[in-house]
């Protein structure tokens, strides 16, 4: 499949415009470059003095974040956001720095080691869905909570109250407001625009790391063992240089977790209050099988209906806008050093010729396992840069849904399903679900 190669005014709108409206509306004008010039588009503005490739075809995205790896660099306006909101890790490095962070990364992230407090993650949501009655309550903020007690609970290893869970969402929005403001943009601005951002970020920062401060001491002075991930900085598995580097390592972890999975968490609920035909099914699944990792990973209707929500809903529908720092030949055409790379898998997921009837929602579509390892799908990115959580992300929401649905049904209260609003990750717009006991 070749570029079409684009220059000037035989775009569909003007730069100006563009930059503008694209952090608003990343997946439409993903979706209108890929309708009016196909899945690989190279725009050339100036003459070439500025250049821009959107990539919508699958197996050309996994060949340039597979083999070019090291050719990509995140813009210096997103860096600028990490660094701030969290402190250098591997989101932040490059080169060596960054082989050596994504190795200790992938250890940390291994099986065993998340799968550890699954059982715990599973308790933790049957005891938050206990305390609601019947409703309507708002859909997002449960979500929202959800996903920061699910994440506490496997990163640090404890459960957190709801106070503490709120104090962290503030946390997390003040960062994605902050990340809106600047790395939505190709280029990074005078840090005074930021000032607005910054300040409010710096307050929720100086009531959430405390948190995982007295996690941190409670740990090591408890005898209770601790099956959070933060139990191997703790006790010495991963060795941090000092106690501020390994704070700024999982507050970042829970940032990213949190933000993640309270999009995805939404997108869950939303689907299983619209269809209570499958909440029956999930319930009998998950009721004959236990709580441990192994057991919902083998519920296959679980399994299957988690992914296609990730599929129509993917939180982050494309990896953040990469910067070129070599040329790069790729589907046999030269993209210049300092192009600014756009994805989508909203994009490769809606594949027609991969997925039949792309646009419907089928709960057993991943029962055919093929379709787990295509290209096409890839709800958290391509290649060595994907996301390095996935599986503390999967394994989160298939604690939450079986907590939920063990002895629950969500009802809806909107008459239509919730659209999508950009956050920056797709979430759906605000909607109330009743809960009732089984």
């Amino acid at each position: 499949m070749p570029f079409d190669v684009v220059t000037g005014r035989a775009f569909y709108k003007p730069l100006w415009r563009f930059l503008k409206e694209l952090p608003k509306d990343y997946v439409g004008d993903l979706a209108k470059i890929q309708a009016r010039h196909g899945d690989l588009v190279h725009w050339k503005v100036w003459g070439g003095a500025l250049n821009f490739a959107f990539i919508s075809d699958a197996t050309v995205n996994r060949e340039l974040f597979v083999r070019n790896t090291d050719a990509l660099s995140k813009s210096p306006s997103q860096v600028q956001t990490f660094l701030y909101a969290a402190g250098p890790s591997v989101a932040t490095a490059h080169g060596d720095d960054w082989r050596t962070k994504r190795k200790e990364a992938n250890s940390l992230f291994s099986r065993s080691i998340i799968e550890a407090s699954c059982q715990r993650q599973v308790a933790v949501t049957r005891r938050f869905v206990e305390t609601h009655g019947p409703g309507p309550h708002d859909a997002i903020l449960f979500a929202r909570r959800l996903a920061a007690l699910t994440s506490s609970r496997g990163i640090l290893g404890r459960d957190i109250t709801v106070e503490e869970a709120d104090t962290q969402i503030a946390f997390s929005l003040a960062a994605s407001d902050r990340f809106n403001a600047e790395s939505a943009q190709i280029f990074a601005r005078p840090d005074w625009m930021l000032a607005p951002w910054r300040r409010e970020l710096t307050r929720r920062k100086q009531e959430a790391f405390p948190i995982v401060k007295a996690a941190i001491d409670a740990s090591r002075v408890s005898t209770e063992p601790n099956d959070g991930l933060m139990n191997h900085y703790v006790n010495g598995s991963f060795v941090t240089s000092n106690d501020g580097e390994m704070l700024t390592i999982l507050v970042g972890l829970l940032m990213g977790a949190q933000d993640n999975v309270a999009s995805a968490l939404g997108w869950v609920l939303a689907y299983l209050a619209f269809h209570p035909d499958l909440q029956d099914q999930l319930g009998d699944e998950i009721r004959a099988s236990s709580a441990t990792a192994g057991a919902l990973r083998n519920c296959r209707l679980l399994m299957s209906a988690v992914k296609e929500i990730l599929r129509l809903r993917p939180p982050a529908p494309a990896n953040q806008p990469r910067r070129l720092l070599r040329p790069v030949e790729i589907a046999g055409h030269r993209l210049p050093k300092g192009t600014f790379v756009f994805n989508s898998f909203y994009n490769m997921h809606r594949n027609a010729s991969v997925f039949e009837d792309p646009e419907t929602f089928d709960p057993t579509r991943f029962q055919d396992e093929r379709l787990a390892g295509v290209p096409d799908f890839a709800p958290f990115g391509h290649g060595p840069r994907n996301c390095v959580a996935q599986g503390m992300a999967i394994q989160q929401l298939l604690a939450s849904v079986a907590g939920l649905l063990h002895d629950h049904r969500l009802g809806t209260c909107p008459q239509s399903f919730p659209s999508i609003t950009q956050t920056p990750f797709l979430s759906p717009a605000s909607f109330d679900v009743s809960i009732k006991r089984v």
